[in-house]
């Protein structure tokens, strides 16, 4: 095996690693053993030794590992000091006399890319991994080892990713004999699609240590490039795609402009006269290529006002696509009209109209579509009818139209039902549903379908919020208060779930795309308990042979909201924007590649998740005016990471969504206000990842002032 570098102590080392230098991978084979080190000594041009390893990981790529000791350290001329840890031989620097620093063509490789220290004279030991495709093909997305090796557990310095977006690449097949010189490294260097500065490691250190940080840093590169190929045989066309409703700012819409830059996508915004994203400055051509400033009332020429400013301009739009919910109908007419690629208009009203997308699932007298409480009253006086609606309490009254929960109430009794009602009509101008309350866990279920073929699938789990205590009144609110990766359901559970509203998303008419499922699942073998202070989602005690049923709530016929795609992203590796645009444009071929999930494997954890996750929303504490002054001006999320830095290590992101002098509400529209939110991770147990979420929203402290 290669030798690597690691220090005897190696802070945030992943505790759970199944490697170690006696077991290599014999769990999961993965791919041929490397070969035994290889050493170069290029003293003579290069002013640090190194080792070098050259790794087939899979068939769709190789791996060079360099390590490249410090410049004390002169290997095979210079006496090593050797030490032992655990009885392990082990290199220790010894300054030596005064030598020249001579550059190589190896390290004019690295300094080109962007690579290495300030000084090659310094006591650290660097180590770096080039990536290599085995095949030729077209780049399908410029960040593509970015998003392969997020939260990677090992630390990194520096990531260069050397292939364009749409380019080819031609690949390099390396074999060990071929990298005899330093001219072979540097080779290897300037045709890899990307090459990895990893975080610099302590001179003292153990060849035990040094050999098992290279067999897990390997296995970690598998686990997450092994089915997800970086390039396509296929030449890819630039393609224009355009974004109706260019998001309220860049918090929100900056998962959208990156993801549309590296899938080399020219962006166009259409919105209003006015938005943010008009003005012609260098920051917003970051983001887009043009604004074309439209009406967008909502009216009945809503459609022809989009088509025509599309016509309007100068350059063909190749795609057409949306992520708010009141234009999905709009979007999927204008994109038949101008024949681009859609799901049926009659599929998007079936999902935006909440009374409709029940009916895919429905028995007689359940449901219920009313718009006043004078329809109300007027339908519970008719006579009594085999279909005839009789509400059995409890039930949920909601808006036809609507999201975020806002102004959906459970009702638990006749006396409330009016108010309800009442409510739910108020909001957007629309009729009420009232339908069954399901009892059982919630969950979100998010699918990429190919031509209603399932090519990812995940379902996160939503804790009981206000409204599901069993005397929650009609003012408590459905609001989530968090989100868990992957789902504790059983597996067969999960696959009732995925049959069950694949089906329901085919039947209304999808077939392409995205799509966020709300469901609960009845008669599960599972519930929601608290077990040592923890409250998680764990089998029943009088568990049985029973047939779970999944209940759909509702169809978002989009990429979950971008709070809610984050825990996605980063667990699974799914980038759902990337598929959003891409079936816009009908890139099949690489919307197959964006919808691989990582290969990860681990016990309790849903095949291709790193670790678990916790999505916390953190609530206004109370209404009033946002202040920053008891944080010296940090912003509440980076006050928290400061004063807690043991939390720190655990979150993935997190994001304020208040600025001083913002003022906040404690209900927004019938549904509760957040502040932030904030993703930590576990690679301990989905239990841990509770847990830090929970300390999380306990320590994050926010200046409220009530004025």
């Amino acid at each position: 095996m290669a030798v690597g570098v690691v220090p005897a102590e190696i802070n945030g080392w992943p505790p759970n690693c199944a490697c170690d230098a006696e077991t290599e991978f014999s769990s999961r084979p993965m791919y041929t053993p490397p070969s035994p080190a290889n050493s170069l000594n290029c003293q003579s041009s290069i002013s640090r030794p190194l080792f070098w390893d050259v790794i087939p990981l899979c068939d769709l790529y190789s791996i060079v590992h360099v390590v490249l000791l410090p410049s004390s350290l002169r290997l095979l001329s210079n006496p090593i000091s050797l030490r032992s840890r655990n009885g392990a031989p082990g290199v220790d620097g010894r300054q030596s006399q005064s030598q020249p620093q001579t550059q190589s063509r190896f390290i004019d490789a690295l300094a080109n890319l962007g690579l290495g220290p300030s000084t090659w004279a310094h006591a650290g030991v660097a180590v770096y991994t080039a990536i290599l495709p085995t095949t030729d093909g077209y780049v399908a997305r410029s960040d593509f080892l970015r998003q392969r090796l997020q939260d990677f557990p090992f630390s990194i310095s520096k990531i260069q990713e050397c292939a364009s977006p749409l380019r080819k690449y031609v690949s390099c097949r390396v074999l060990p004999a071929s990298i005899n010189s330093e001219d072979g490294l540097a080779n290897v260097v300037e045709q890899a699609a990307g090459v990895i500065q990893w975080g610099d490691l302590e001179a003292s250190v153990s060849i035990l240590d040094l050999q098992q940080y290279l067999l897990c840093l390997t296995q970690e590169l598998h686990d997450r490039l092994n089915n997800a190929p970086w390039t396509t045989p296929h030449y890819i066309a630039r393609k224009r795609v355009a974004l109706i409703r260019g998001r309220p700012n860049l918090t929100a819409g900056g998962p959208i402009y990156r993801a549309a830059r590296s899938l080399g996508f020219d962006l166009v915004i259409i919105d209003d006269e006015g938005h943010w994203l008009q003005a012609d400055t260098d920051e917003n051509r970051m983001h887009r290529e043009a604004f074309l400033a439209t009406d967008m009332t909502e009216d009945s020429g809503v459609v022809d006002r989009i088509i025509a400013s599309i016509t309007r301009y100068s350059l063909p739009i190749h795609g057409i696509f949306t992520v708010s919910d009141n234009f999905f109908v709009t979007c999927a007419r204008v994109a038949e009209a101008l024949g681009l690629p859609t799901n049926p208009v009659s599929a998007f009203q079936t999902s935006v109209d909440k009374h409709r997308s029940r009916l895919l699932q429905d028995a007689p007298g359940q449901t219920a579509r009313v718009s006043s409480v004078d329809e109300l009253n007027a339908l519970l006086a008719l006579p009594p009818s085999p279909n005839a609606f009789r509400p059995v309490y409890p039930v949920i009254v909601k808006p036809t139209r609507g999201w975020s929960s806002e102004c959906v109430s459970k009702v638990s009794n006749p006396e409330d039902l009016a108010t309800a009602v009442s409510k739910a009509t108020a909001r957007h101008g629309s009729a009420a549903v009232i339908e069954p309350f399901f009892d059982g866990p919630e969950i979100d279920a998010n699918f990429v379908l190919l031509d209603g073929d399932v090519l990812f699938f995940e379902v996160a789990d939503e804790p009981p919020c206000n409204a599901d205590r069993h005397d929650a009144s009609v003012q408590d609110t459905f609001s989530p208060e968090a989100l868990t990766l992957p789902s504790a359901l059983p597996d067969a559970e999960q696959e009732v779930v995925r049959n069950t509203l694949r089906d329901l998303l085919v039947r209304a008419g999808f077939r392409t795309g995205v799509f966020h499922v709300e469901a609960r699942v009845i008669r599960s073998n599972s519930e929601y308990r608290e077990i040592e202070g923890t409250v998680d989602l764990v089998r029943k005690n009088d568990a049985r042979e029973t047939t779970a049923e999944c209940k759909l709530i509702e169809i978002n016929a989009r990429p979950p909201g971008y709070r809610v795609s984050v825990p996605s992203r980063h667990t699974y590796g799914v980038d759902y924007f990337a598929v959003h645009m891409l079936a816009a444009v009908g890139d099949y071929e690489r919307l197959k590649l964006a919808a691989r999930p990582f290969d990860h494997m681990a016990e309790d954890r849903t095949a291709g998740a790193q670790y678990w996750s916790r999505l916390v929303y953190v609530p206004a504490p109370k209404a009033g005016v946002v202040r920053w002054s008891a944080s010296g001006g940090l912003s509440p999320c980076e006050w928290l990471k400061r004063r807690r830095p043991d939390l720190a290590d655990k979150i993935v992101l997190a994001v304020d969504y208040c600025v001083p002098g913002d003022r906040v509400e404690l209900f927004t529209d019938g549904a509760r206000t957040y502040v932030a939110h904030v993703l930590v991770c576990s690679r301990v147990s989905r239990r841990d990842a509770i847990e830090r979420g929970e300390e999380v929203l306990k320590a994050f402290d926010i200046e409220v002032e009530v004025v």
